[in-house]
């Protein structure tokens, strides 16, 4: 008798892909606003610091602990009942609830965001063929980072302080649903739980690990501080919306040249040059003036995403190059809980320094940052051996633990696309 299962094909990952992009354009439209709308609302810096990084605690609790839930009622229920909280909760904003109610709001939505990073990713890992991990794994980066974009751009035309802020960006998480519940792709089991292993991480590549922290602190803290920089600067939304999306995108194209790059140099080496690279950047940004063409701006902050969002893909190219393959996915996700880690506590960190001294602080940050890890990464590279083998860089995105699973993993200058052994092929 014939199997009424569809048989799964190229266009098997199109339907979670296509929930996970119109998700990422809602983000990326909302998240951006976000800052705009606390400082329309009266609210000052620290309070924005205070609830960009509750969002990122969420987050870090979600990837921890959203596994469970899933498991409990499997993953098309729990995607659409984290889908239609993150919508709900958004449009609770229209409200102007007390700032600890806003604060507890975006911690759920980070959870949630966390969940449903780990539904799609865990789909993607059963649809996808051994052979075709790699690059799959870099069109999920691009349309991920392009969607998010998108979303940025879209913030253009949109009231930070009106309904349809909210309107919009919960009706895009609600869209999301669709692809995802009403189109068969089949339901596989989720295979990664992540246990905590921070320690273990940090002994096994204290640069790795600081590279990923490097990361959080800066990129998710310029989230939050970059429209009040913008503001500054008397800049008006549509410019503040295209600083911000410059820095994503300049995020997203950068890493590939230069993750090629790292696969041919000494990654320790690379990452000491990027850090001096990144403080003399900051430190050029903080000349920056108003009076300035505004291409001068784009160029600036395309060039800052890149540099600072490449520290984690290269922390964890370098984490694996020194781990036994069967830690991989271990190590790469709790990587990704010390990058969130650094987003969470980031935001509230230096926000604290914006209503004294200015926005501008941020760069200060920066280069401090920066140059401390430069020092370290210099001591590391002299005092400590070189790995005796090398994984060929990838570009991860920071969504979810589960996409350390099916992210291929092959010595660098190495073209078989086959994947590590100790990774089987998961099937639905």
């Amino acid at each position: 008798m014939a199997s009424d299962t569809p048989s799964i094909s190229p266009w098997s990952i199109a339907s979670p892909l296509a929930g996970g992009a119109i998700h990422a354009m809602g983000s990326g439209l909302f998240h951006t606003l976000i800052p705009l709308r606390l400082v329309a609302e009266g609210y000052g810096p620290n309070t924005i610091g205070l609830v960009i990084g509750a969002e990122g605690a969420g987050f870090l609790i979600g990837c921890i602990g959203s596994t469970r839930l899933i498991r409990s009622v499997g993953e098309v229920r729990a995607y659409a009942a984290l889908s239609a909280i993150s919508a709900v909760l958004i449009m609770a904003w229209g409200f102007s609830p007390h700032i600890a109610v806003l604060m507890l709001i975006q911690a759920a939505i980070g959870f949630a965001n966390a969940g449903q990073a780990v539904v799609i990713e865990s789909w993607m890992n059963a649809m996808v063929s051994n052979a075709n991990r790699g690059r799959v794994l870099t069109l999920y980066v691009l349309v991920i980072g392009l969607f998010y974009g998108l979303g940025q751009l879209l913030a253009t035309s949109v009231d930070p302080g009106g309904l349809p802020l909210l309107m919009i960006s919960a009706g895009l998480y609600t869209i999301a649903l669709v692809p995802v519940t009403a189109i068969w792709v089949g339901e596989p089991q989720l295979h990664v739980q992540v246990g905590i292993k921070i320690f273990h991480t940090f002994r096994i590549s204290p640069i790795g690990a600081f590279a990923c922290l490097l990361t959080g602190l800066i990129s998710s803290t310029f989230a939050s501080i970059g429209p009040l920089y913008g503001l500054d600067l008397g800049f008006g939304q549509s410019q503040i919306v295209l600083m911000m999306a410059a820095t994503q995108l300049g995020a997203l194209f950068l890493q590939f040249p230069l993750g090629y790059l790292s696969d041919r140099l000494d990654r320790r080496a690379m990452m000491l040059c990027l850090s001096l690279v990144l403080a003399a950047l900051c430190g050029a940004m903080i000349f920056l003036d108003a009076s300035m063409p505004f291409w001068i701006f784009i160029v600036a902050f395309s060039l800052f995403g890149g540099l600072t969002e490449i520290f984690y893909p290269l922390g964890v190219a370098h984490a694996n190059d020194k781990a036994d393959p069967k830690e991989f996915v271990t190590l790469s996700s709790n990587l990704l809980l010390i990058w969130a880690f650094g987003g969470t506590i980031g935001p509230a960190l230096i926000t604290t320094g914006v209503e004294p001294f200015g926005a501008e602080i941020f760069f200060y940050y920066a280069i401090a940052l920066s140059v401390l890890f430069a020092g370290y990464a210099l001591w590391r590279r002299y005092h400590q051996p070189k790995s005796k083998s090398r994984e060929q860089f990838v570009a991860y995105p920071q969504t979810s633990p589960q996409v350390y699973e099916w992210a291929p993993h092959t010595p660098a200058g190495d073209d078989n696309d086959s994947p590590n052994p100790d990774s089987e092929e998961k099937k639905p």
